[in-house]
């Protein structure tokens, strides 16, 4: 091989490291080219054999992990309904969030009179299930402080305040949510009137933000007994708002109304309480927080906003530097491959994180994103597909205190405002493979 060819062949390993590596096949049967003058290492050799080799064996740990508890408040998107999923189980989520007390307004005592009150929400065009079937929306009035536990700056999927028994609002029709602007629930009369009363009187309770909190703690948005799918809303105080019509009788009869809207987005939050039931992951509930992937099908699973994740282990890292005195690695990807057949009736995330996490699945770090690439053909290529070059190099290196593992997540947006799932498969999955490369330099 001459001196003007600049890319070192590659080629895939089929030996294995005896001594070393039993999980590692590696090595085998390696050729090379002679490249005058190349340095490697601080080495210099003009007759130097140098190999730009590739495997794919390097061994992975897989499995489905349960997280205690989900951050959702924050957000700015209001989740309600149920949604029943094959593989994931059942998901019932309703959302809770504070009202502020309205702008000042000068209602006339005489020839004033209530007409109705409605919740105003704005779909944000996302749903998990049947559009086309009418859904059902309850509000109900929330009885304690909605507020974060001491220390901790978020509300959670498994946060709960407790409400009135009887809903003060409802709505059953469709939701269409690439073309409804708006859905209107209608509201209790006896509450509207009782508001209407103290905004004429400028009742204390009303008038101050503090006291109208004491008053009036909050709402409680979920979805009706029948609900079968969950839809998505906008949730800021221009989005989501409580709107109380009254009339004034003038020389011409005037409609007017009085707007209470949303307040301290931190504290909206969407409460997820998932039945995973006859499922795969039945079997984590209690103190079982883990599954391999070896028990589930060769197959992991990931739906952040109910709590099951995929957590992925190369344990061998370290042993990579039984190679040789000098070698060197260049590029390490990581390929993962959705089930064929488990995203019939739902999206694929549009885009996948990839997570450092301590042995308490506790995230410490993102390390890179993989984009879809959708095989539109086939579909047998569709895949996610990361460079985890940095995550290999630094693990050489740490100590067992400090190594970390990976977690697969979609995007903090999408993983705690939607219903995405992923199922993947481990490397024994003979249809849908977990593949690493890696690519390395080794010399002789």
């Amino acid at each position: 091989m001459n001196n003007t060819m600049y890319h070192l062949f590659f080629r895939r390993t089929a030996g294995s490291l005896r001594r070393y590596l039993p999980a590692l096949l590696l090595v085998a049967a390696v050729s090379s080219c002679q490249k005058t003058g190349f340095t490697y290492n601080n080495v210099v050799d003009n007759n130097q054999n140098t190999d730009y080799i590739l495997t794919d064996t390097l061994t992975v740990n897989v499995k489905t992990v349960q997280q205690d508890s989900v951050p959702t408040s924050g957000v700015e998107v209001l989740l309600a309904g149920k949604n029943t999923d094959p593989l994931f189980g059942t998901a019932t989520i309703q959302s809770f969030f504070q009202i502020a007390q309205p702008a000042a307004v000068e209602i006339p005592a005489n020839g004033s009179a209530y007409d109705s009150m409605v919740l105003m929400m704005r779909p944000n065009g996302y749903i998990a299930g049947d559009s086309t079937i009418p859904q059902e929306l309850q509000v109900y009035r929330v009885t304690s402080t909605i507020q974060t536990a001491k220390n901790f700056y978020y509300l959670y999927n498994n946060s709960s305040f407790s409400t009135e028994s009887t809903p003060i609002g409802s709505f059953n029709g469709l939701i269409r949510p690439g073309t409804d602007t708006i859905v209107t629930v209608h509201m209790s009369d006896q509450l509207g009137s009782q508001l209407f009363t103290m905004l004429v009187n400028k009742s204390p309770d009303i008038t101050a933000n503090n006291t109208f909190l004491e008053f009036f703690k909050g709402l409680n948005v979920r979805g009706g007994p029948n609900s079968k799918a969950v839809s998505g809303f906008r949730a800021t105080e221009n989005y989501l708002v409580m709107r109380l019509y009254y009339h004034v009788n003038e020389i011409i009869t005037t409609v007017k109304y009085v707007d209470f809207k949303m307040q301290a987005s931190n504290l909206q939050f969407n409460q997820v309480v998932a039945d995973q039931t006859g499922t795969p992951l039945a079997p984590l509930t209690g103190n079982v927080k883990e599954l391999s992937s070896a028990s589930t099908g060769n197959r992991v699973f990931t739906r952040p906003i109910t709590g099951s994740a995929t957590r992925i282990d190369i344990p061998y890292i370290k042993n990579l530097v039984y190679m040789g005195q000098f070698f060197k690695i260049m590029k390490v990807y990581m390929t993962l491959k959705p089930v064929l057949g488990s995203y019939t009736d739902s999206r694929l995330p549009p885009r996948m994180a990839l997570c450092e996490v301590n042995k308490l699945n506790d995230v410490t770090d993102t390390l890179t994103y993989g984009q879809l690439t959708v095989d539109k053909l086939y579909d047998k290529n569709t895949n996610y597909t990361f460079d985890i070059t940095n995550y290999v190099t630094k693990e050489q290196t740490v100590s067992d205190v400090d190594s970390r593992g990976l977690l697969l997540t979609p995007s903090a947006t999408d993983s705690r405002t939607t219903l995405d799932r992923l199922v993947t498969g481990d490397q024994k999955n003979t249809q849908n493979q977990l593949k690493i490369q890696l690519y390395y330099l080794l010399y002789k």
